[in-house]
């Protein structure tokens, strides 16, 4: 069953979130002596967010939901993960920064904020946790003032099956891994079983059209977030294999509105 798998996964998260805590690519202490995680793309793309109401989906423990609370925005930061929220109240005392964290699986969410928000948001990594799109895009559209924005920056969903031989694009799974390396720390082995799931990029779409949002806008990326090997470099907060930009997307980024 798939809450079955999500809460594999929870125990997973549990597993590595101190270890990304204190790891540099998350950029703890430099977040808190007052940089930003979040990237140039959904900056520019998603805009202005002073006094809006954002709701971060798989917020992780934080640091992107506190990084909108410093461009101006009213957050609130769901996960799945106990630990991780943890992690997140702390490191919104030590930033002395306002943001309501709540630990759910984003698939149980409805029913457990009491509120609509000016824009949802989603990134990096994250997607391929989901095991159903509907449910999914029916939380997005649920939480969403009318008129209001979803955007999310993520993994290309093409570029796994190119990377991964075990994993094809129209197979949606799932598929489970154990003793898998873990993305942040390369030289640590995940004890816990983690459990993924392929979306085709039209899938992901039209989840939220059929939930009754519309398209405003679709870009790709020839760059990826983390370093998917250790031999992968960084510029300008962006990792690229050995060679440069591949031929194939690593990343793309949406924007729906409902209603619109």
């Amino acid at each position: 069953m798939p809450h079955e798998d999500h809460e594999k996964n929870r125990q997973a998260w549990n597993e590595i979130v101190e270890i990304h805590a204190n790891h540099p690519f998350y950029r703890v202490k430099e977040f808190l002596g007052g940089e930003t995680t979040l990237k140039a793309i959904e900056l520019e793309e998603l805009g202005d967010v002073s006094g809006k109401r954002l709701l971060h989906l798989m917020c992780r423990f934080g640091l992107d939901t506190l990084s909108w609370v410093r461009e101006g925005a009213l957050v609130t930061g769901i996960d799945i993960s106990d630990r991780s929220i943890e992690y997140a109240e702390q490191m919104k005392k030590e930033a002395g920064l306002e943001a309501a964290f709540v630990r759910s699986d984003i698939m149980d969410l409805i029913g457990k904020i009491d509120q609509r928000f000016d824009i949802v948001f989603q990134s990096y990594g994250t997607h391929a946790w989901i095991s159903d799109l509907d449910q999914w895009a029916a939380v997005v559209a649920h939480y969403l003032k009318p008129g209001g924005i979803f955007y999310i920056v993520d993994l290309h969903p093409f570029s796994t099956p190119i990377e991964d031989d075990s994993v094809a694009y129209f197979n949606p799974g799932p598929y489970r891994y154990t003793d898998a390396a873990d993305y942040a720390d390369k030289d640590y082995t995940i004890k816990s079983e983690m459990v993924e799931w392929q979306h085709t990029l039209s899938g992901i779409i039209n989840a939220l059209i059929n939930a009754g949002l519309s398209l405003e806008m679709l870009n790709e990326f020839d760059k990826c977030c983390y370093p998917k090997e250790k031999d992968w470099f960084e510029k300008d907060g962006f990792y690229y294999p050995p060679g440069g930009p591949p031929n194939y997307p690593l990343m793309f980024s949406l924007k729906a509105r409902l209603g619109g």
